[in-house]
């Protein structure tokens, strides 16, 4: 799935490659191993179209894949573990902990928490190494639907964070995502109480299809701590609008791996989106033709495509890929290794 097929190292050599700068910066990949992970029920995979696509990726594997990705390129990154409720938290903390402390990862540490934790372990895990938290709404009681931001991620939390300045990295509950009014309060009080917090919105706030990216930027547009990372992400429309709304300052390169090493596209009409691909996973039932399956590359270069036709039909040009790409993480994170 990952040998990359002569149409990619087109598309990248042709289309991405001049407009990424010579090193990267990688804010959002997951970690972790097979032992990691409890049993996943078959309703429980397809209630999450991504735990039918990848879970476990070790150090290696990422490394490797990183090398035929982005051949040429240094890449570091900021990893964290599996974030659903099957995963043994402490062994896959543990884990990403002791591979981000090799040099040779080039790597940063999130500890994925669970929100009945003590501060404590908060505190204890930054004094440890990790840089900040990565706390998941599909550890909500309420569940990911249904949750509000507190819910799995608790004032006590956010407290022992900001204590230390450490990162945030923040998936959005709720079904209308960035543009969810709750969402809006929750994020916007957030910010506000919490300044010394470094805080990373993931996916864009999930805002996939652009009316949803237009109800709920303008609202972070004067917040210059609210950052958003651009992982798993297609969608040209709504990096335009980023660009324009937030600026390529704000912007964070985010791959979302192992999830993008699959092959397809995204369709987005309105407010809902569609993954196409070449794998028969169950929620794969509406299929393009086999010529257009061939044809298909990453989803992660799919990510980068998007974001240069963005960039391209700004006209912010190489400065603002550099910034998105490197620059902006590398300040917020400082240096690896």
């Amino acid at each position: 799935m990952i040998a990359p097929r002569p149409a990619d190292q087109e598309l990248y050599q042709q289309q991405l490659a001049p407009w990424l700068p010579p090193r990267l910066f990688d804010c959002h990949v997951h970690v972790s191993l097979p032992q990691h992970w409890g049993p996943l029920s078959e309703a429980r995979r397809q209630s999450i179209w991504a735990l039918e696509v990848g879970l476990p990726q070790s150090w290696p594997q990422l490394r490797q894949r990183l090398r035929l990705l982005f051949p040429g390129r240094e890449v570091s990154v900021l990893a964290f573990g599996g974030v659903y409720r099957e995963v043994d938290l402490a062994a896959n903390n543990a884990y990403v902990l002791a591979g981000a402390r090799r040099p040779a990862h080039r790597a940063h540490a999130l500890l994925v928490t669970h929100p009945d934790w003590d501060p404590d372990r908060i505190r204890e895990g930054l004094a440890q190494g990790f840089v900040g938290i990565k706390p998941y709404p599909d550890l909500a009681p309420a569940g990911m639907e249904g949750a509000r931001l507190h819910d799995f991620l608790p004032p006590a939390h956010l407290a022992a964070l900001d204590e230390a300045g450490g990162v945030l990295m923040l998936h959005l509950p709720r079904p209308g995502r960035l543009g969810d009014a709750d969402n809006i309060r929750d994020l916007l009080e957030l910010a506000d109480r919490y300044p010394a917090i470094k805080l990373i919105v993931a996916h864009l706030g999930r805002a996939f299809c652009l009316p949803t990216a237009q109800r709920g930027l303008p609202h972070f547009a004067d917040c210059p701590q609210v950052h958003f990372d651009l992982a798993a992400h297609l969608n040209a429309d709504v990096f335009c609008y980023a660009l324009e709304t937030v600026g390529p300052q704000r912007l964070l390169f985010g791959s979302d791996l192992p999830v993008t090493l699959m092959r397809g596209v995204r369709e987005h009409r309105g407010e809902q989106y569609f993954n196409y691909t070449d794998q028969p996973y169950s929620w794969n039932v509406t299929r393009k033709s086999p010529d257009q399956e061939a044809r298909y590359t990453y989803f992660l270069y799919e990510e980068l495509r998007a974001l240069v036709q963005a960039v391209q039909r700004t006209g912010l040009g190489r400065q603002a890929m550099a910034q998105i790409m490197y620059a902006n993480c590398a300040r917020l994170l400082g240096p690896v290794g």
